[in-house]
């Protein structure tokens, strides 16, 4: 669902192009550009929203849609673009293109929401990089490691394809106790559902037994809470639309891709 502030449902392509950079902005999101072209509203020709160079975290949280319906949006061509957005500081290259979405949008009190509903085709990925997550997870590592008086020296991050939407991956992590060097490693398997949700199970640590001992006591908490938390890689692009055709694949780049529309129609 894409935010939108304003002190009224928009009712044209100028208000709603204000109304989804104030509402992206109050996020704590700053769009580069959102672009909405045409003058029979509410049908659209385009709705073109790019976040490249934004600033994600994982405390950001977009609005839920308060009901089902709303005042009606028909949108031509929808793009969103993230090349890339950063999560984190980590680079996450997003790309959703959909053509002849139906959507609704809703306002209450300021705030509201342009809840998509359905494409009749297109795409969506997400993708990272090895090299880019493993470096978010060494300064997530050198972070949580000096609370504990360790010194992080090297994150090593690898992935193993063991399915069409899991994928296992082991985090080994080098930190220096007093004047000896310790490995640590992290493992688990993440799944992506068909709504494009990725979810976290089996977490263990193994490793040199002091560094082992240290780190589990302060590790095993944070861990548990991880185990099977949901994290909805489209809650700020494509929430409410049918996906199909969904891959998770793995190597240096770590990619998902999907479809768009119902599985009769072809894509476009």
């Amino acid at each position: 669902m894409l935010p939108l502030l304003a002190e009224s449902i928009p009712t044209n392509a100028s208000a709603l192009t204000e109304a989804l950079t104030r509402g992206l902005q109050e996020r704590g999101v700053t769009p580069r550009k959102v672009e909405v072209e045409g003058a029979t509203f509410p049908q659209v020709e385009t709705l073109c929203i790019d976040l490249s160079g934004a600033q994600l975290t994982r405390e950001i949280r977009f609005p839920d849609a308060a009901g089902t319906s709303g005042n009606p949006l028909e949108i031509a061509r929808l793009e969103l673009i993230g090349a890339p957005v950063f999560f984190e500081k980590a680079p996450v290259e997003v790309r959703l293109v959909a053509e002849r979405v139906v959507s609704h949008l809703e306002m209450n009190a300021g705030s509201g929401c342009l809840v998509l509903e359905s494409a009749a085709a297109g795409t969506v990925f997400v993708e990272a990089t090895r090299g880019a997550l493993e470096a978010l997870l060494h300064t997530i590592a050198v972070e949580a490691a000096a609370k504990q008086g360790l010194e992080v020296k090297k994150t090593k991050l690898t992935f193993t394809q063991e399915g069409p939407r899991t994928v296992a991956f082991r985090a080994e992590v080098t930190a220096k106790v007093f004047v000896m060097s310790a490995s640590l490693a992290l493992t688990g398997r993440l799944n992506i559902d068909d709504a494009m949700n990725a979810r976290i199970s089996d977490l263990s640590l193994d490793g040199d037994g002091m560094i082992l001992k240290l780190a589990s006591g302060y590790a095993r908490p944070h861990l548990d809470r991880l185990e099977g938390r949901v994290f909805p890689l489209l809650a700020f692009t494509a929430g409410g639309l049918r996906l199909r055709n969904l891959e998770l694949t793995a190597g240096d780049t770590l990619k998902v891709r999907a479809e768009l529309g119902a599985a009769e129609q072809p894509i476009t």
